[in-house]
């Protein structure tokens, strides 16, 4: 989030400038961030160039119409369906797409989504009816993923959301134990305390927050921040 303007005006650092939402480009060049009476307008001619961030969609060239699976990943929606639970094909559960869902934790996300699909598809689990892995994929096209009111462009962001998926996938895969549950549960909070460090520095600029390393008891499920050596000489002086 944008910090106030001061005096009007929004903090920068080197050559950037940190600024509000763009709300608006005018004939004549102008752009609007944020609204009237609290932002900023550029005036014209004082930006060369506006790239347009917007995401990406999903494709996978080896499978078209002549594959007859029914699987869409239609242009500008950036999701897959129809899926079950993210992961299996609703009506082909031989068919599944690990890694689409996006602000995890990944390594460790990846590895429990081919745990359960291994435990399927090696009959030491079994899927729901057909009828129920349809209606739940329908349910979690129109869900939008872990974003409350959110847009169908979010069906694969899963953020907080994450962390219940683990412990069904984990528990479909046939793992789930009070071990796994410490194992899920310090994955959050690392999670947690890493996006901390990471949020509130200014866009572009250095990324302090990966200098830092977690020391990870994985006995007692703890862990303890490690500062890298730069951050700790400037507490000591």
């Amino acid at each position: 989030t944008c910090p106030p303007l001061v005096d009007g005006q929004p903090e920068t650092a080197d050559n950037g400038a940190w600024v509000p939402k763009t709300t608006q480009v005018l004939q004549d060049g102008s752009i609007q961030f944020g609204d009237k009476e609290t932002g900023i307008t550029i005036p014209p001619n004082t930006i060369d160039r506006i790239i347009m961030c917007s995401g990406y969609d999903y494709e996978f060239p080896f499978l078209n119409d002549d594959s007859n699976l029914d699987v869409q990943f239609p242009d500008g929606e950036r999701r897959v369906k129809p899926l079950y639970r993210q992961l299996w094909h609703a009506h082909h559960p031989n068919l599944a797409f690990v890694g689409l869902p996006h602000s995890i934790l990944p390594f460790p996300f990846f590895e429990l989504q081919a745990e359960a699909v291994c435990a399927t598809w090696t009959a030491a689990s079994v899927l729901p009816s057909v009828e129920d892995r349809l209606n739940a994929a329908q349910q979690d096209s129109v869900s939008c993923g872990g974003v409350p009111n959110g847009r169908i462009q979010d069906t694969h962001y899963l953020g907080n959301a994450q962390w219940d998926y683990c412990r069904d996938l984990a528990k479909t895969a046939g793992i789930y134990d009070a071990d796994m549950e410490g194992y899920i549960s310090v994955n959050k909070e690392i999670y947690d305390a890493a996006n901390g460090l990471r949020k509130g520095g200014f866009p572009g600029g250095p990324d302090t927050y990966r200098s830092f390393m977690f020391d990870r008891d994985f006995v007692n499920h703890e862990y303890s921040l490690v500062e890298p050596a730069e951050v700790r000489e400037t507490s000591i002086a």
